[in-house]
């Protein structure tokens, strides 16, 4: 996660709910037996809503006012179905976004602090941990696991490729993925597990166009495929969206030296930590901008804000403008890109953060 802390006011802070520790050794298949207040019926908006999860951070599986997530990071939506990585519980959820019912996909030991997700061509899931399939947690500790979500089986593919974040599948089946702590954008083969840099300068930060070790990141995090098979990175350190070739060759499309809010055209455009990104099957780009509390869009060369008011917290609105978010972390677009979903997890704080929301565009 983001090592930059965004806080809420000292009167937030002081009302935030510790996290319910939860390990998986519930009774309750799907959960603990805990049963949290209905925070989670709050009506459906026209705009923001709460798909699932509430304040208190837990875990528990179940219908929209029931379901308990820690901490959940990102998300992915595929067929009906949103997959959530529940970082703090350790374990892969999923929910049904016609029914809203929560269930859990993997939970099983030492897959822990779940991140990247993505679905090869072939619809199989591919899920990053910051753990090793042994437990370790250091900077090399990064696994990538494929996911059977019918037999609810995680076996790992890749393990000590160093942190990646961000994830795309391949045509051919290869994974790029973004290495936040090392910032380089590497291809994994899931056959052998080999990583091999393709752009960015390992453990050497920094803001550089330009091809293969030439180009340099500065915590690089969301990532997503275009159409031309180019691929769009959140830089977040930079405050930038870049664009990676298979070769390496790497380009700024959006954003600009210094962090700020500011839409418009791409070159003139500002972000705040950006950090999640998602492509709607007309192209249309949306991006996460942790910073500045928002979900932009980037569509007909012009970049504009979608959701947010700027301020960190909880509120759902018709008015997509008026909603406040606080997490923003990860974020997934039906391909008709007429819902948008946010991981809208704690950041890793102490805050009463941990839901699931949705954003309704048509």
């Amino acid at each position: 996660m983001p090592t930059t802390k965004l806080l809420l006011s000292a009167l937030l802070a002081a009302s935030s709910l510790a996290a319910c520790a939860s390990d998986g050794s519930s009774s309750k298949p799907g959960g603990d037996d805990t049963v949290p207040p209905d925070d989670g019926d709050v009506p459906f908006t026209n705009g923001v809503s709460t798909l699932a999860g509430m304040d208190q951070a837990g875990y528990i599986d179940g219908p929209r006012a029931k379901a308990q997530f820690s901490d959940p990071v990102n998300v992915i939506y595929k067929d009906g179905v949103l997959y959530v990585a529940d970082f703090d519980n350790g374990k892969l959820r999923a929910i049904d976004t016609d029914t809203h019912n929560t269930t859990t996909i993997i939970s099983q030991p030492n897959f822990k602090r779940p991140f990247g997700l993505a679905f090869a061509p072939d619809g199989t899931l591919f899920v990053s941990t910051d753990n090793d399939p042994n437990g370790n947690h250091t900077l090399m500790s990064g696994s990538i696991w494929k996911v059977d979500v019918n037999a609810k089986t995680a076996t790992v593919v890749a393990t000590g490729i160093g942190r990646p974040r961000g994830m795309v599948v391949l045509s051919d089946g290869r994974i790029v993925a973004s290495d936040y702590e090392h910032h380089v954008i590497e291809i994994v083969d899931p056959g052998t597990g080999k990583p091999t840099t393709i752009a960015g300068t390992w453990d050497s930060p920094g803001i550089a166009d330009g091809a293969g070790a030439v180009a340099k990141f500065s915590t690089p995090y969301g990532m997503a495929l275009r159409a031309d098979g180019t691929l769009l990175v959140a830089d977040y350190d930079n405050n930038r969206v870049r664009s990676v070739t298979l070769d390496g060759t790497t380009t700024t499309v959006a954003g600009g030296a210094t962090a700020g809010f500011a839409d418009g055209a791409p070159a003139a455009a500002q972000f705040n930590h950006p950090q999640g990104v998602s492509i709607a099957d007309n192209g249309d780009v949306f991006v996460t901008d942790l910073g500045n509390f928002r979900v932009r869009r980037m569509s007909g060369g012009n970049v504009t804000t979608v959701a947010g008011d700027g301020k960190g917290g909880y509120i759902d609105n018709d008015n997509l403008l008026a909603s406040e978010i606080y997490g923003l972390e990860g974020l997934s677009v039906t391909p008709d890109g007429s819902m948008l979903y946010v991981a809208d997890g704690n950041r890793g704080e102490a805050v009463p953060y941990n839901r699931i929301r949705q954003v309704k565009l048509k």
